[in-house]
């Protein structure tokens, strides 16, 4: 059977402010179009259809057309939720898609036998067995007790073990003579950050080994990382990454989506399939004449329709951003001053301090003291790190 890959589409993600709901858009387009052309069997979307938990009615339209339409196409659609998704808001609509057939919404860990693997029957008649793993925060797994009591440590322990028994359950029914794929929307020891993520759900508390993936496994589905890669592992591990670039961290990646042929006890072919939809994400560095130079020489083919960072390297000046805009055109988003006469000052050490600490450092460099920005900052810390939680 031909099953495609995808995931962490994260439609409704602006950048800097800046809409790219006609690059979602086209790009949706684009992978409605593959599963027609390429005869597929299966598209798994491995977690993150949306940027937030409460994303826009347009990007809803958009994302449940696009899954309504590679049914459409005549592929089964089986879509798991990822950190960033509301798995209450999939879970409501979930009964509508089932009703209307061939797309199938898993948004929690769920039995083996009652929807957490999927029975399906291939092009040539083979047994097919799709196991689904949403994401799973921390809270979800390690008693809270567990949380406040033990070490860090012990509680990534926890999670990696418990999740290791998740997935070990849900492949339990894992044959030699059936088609076996596990679709999970997770961080797994070895991915490299393609640069767009939400950090957060990164660290060791999430981490999982590659082990966790037993070697019948045919195909492991990832979604979470948005590079692009293979893991090192007993199985046939891969991250398809995100299908645009999503944030100046991704700029140099090209995206994709995988292709994969697979048949009972032997290896996958994977092919990645590039995509060309969405606009490229550019940094470009240098004084105001540099960057008229580079605009009106060799970069202007690149940075026309591209969305620009700018280094710019003058020194501050009321206006400067203004003028880099008017020089580059609206595609600008981000603008940076490197001002090369200002005095250089220590960069202070970051790692493992507090948030409060920092902020608090940030204040004092800037000379101000007022205890209502403090008090400001340390309820919109609390209020992300509850919304991480959620």
């Amino acid at each position: 059977m031909r099953l495609l890959h995808t995931s962490d589409w994260h439609v409704g993600k602006a950048i800097r402010r800046n809409s790219r709901a006609d690059e979602h858009q086209a790009v949706i387009n684009e992978i409605v179009g593959l599963v027609g052309d390429r005869s597929v069997d299966l598209v798994i979307l491995a977690g993150d259809l949306f940027d937030t938990a409460s994303p826009p009615p347009d990007a809803e339209a958009m994302v449940y057309r696009g899954l309504l339409d590679m049914a459409r196409a005549g592929a089964q659609v089986a879509v798991i939720a990822g950190n960033h998704d509301n798995a209450r808001r999939l879970h409501a609509v979930a009964p509508v898609f089932e009703a209307a057939g061939r797309v199938h919404l898993v948004t929690e860990p769920t039995r083996p036998d009652e929807g957490g693997v999927l029975p399906l029957a291939g092009p040539g008649g083979e047994d097919v067995r799709l196991a689904l793993l949403p994401f799973v925060s921390q809270r979800g797994v390690v008693r809270a007790k567990d949380l406040m009591e033990a070490a860090a440590y012990e509680n990534a322990q926890a999670y990696a073990e418990r999740m290791r028994l998740l997935i070990e359950a849900l492949c339990a029914g894992f044959e030699t003579d059936t088609v076996n794929i596990l679709a999970a929307h997770a961080f797994v020891h070895g991915g490299r950050l393609g640069g767009g993520e939400r950090a957060a759900h990164f660290v060791e508390d999430y981490a999982l080994s590659a082990q966790a993936f037993p070697p019948t496994a045919g195909y492991v589905a990832l979604g979470h990382v948005h590079r692009p890669q293979k893991i090192r592992g007993t199985a046939p591990i891969h991250y398809c990454g995100s299908p645009l670039q999503l944030d100046f961290g991704e700029q140099d990646q090209a995206k994709q989506v995988n292709l994969v042929d697979i048949e009972p006890g032997l290896p996958p072919t994977v092919t990645a399939v590039p995509l060309t939809s969405g606009r490229a994400l550019h940094t470009l560095t240098g004084t105001l004449d540099e960057l008229a130079a580079a605009a009106d020489g060799g970069d202007r083919a690149r940075t026309d329709d591209a969305w620009l960072r700018v280094v710019v390297r003058e020194p501050r000046r009321p206006g400067l951003a203004d003028e880099v805009r008017e020089l580059l055109g609206n595609r600008v988003v981000d603008v940076q001053i490197e001002d090369e006469s200002a005095p250089a000052r220590p960069r202070a050490r970051r790692a493992g301090r507090d948030p409060a600490e920092l902020f608090d450092e940030f204040l004092a460099e800037r000379n101000i003291d007022d205890d209502r920005v403090r008090a400001l900052f340390a309820e919109l810390l609390d209020a992300q790190q509850e919304a991480e939680r959620v």
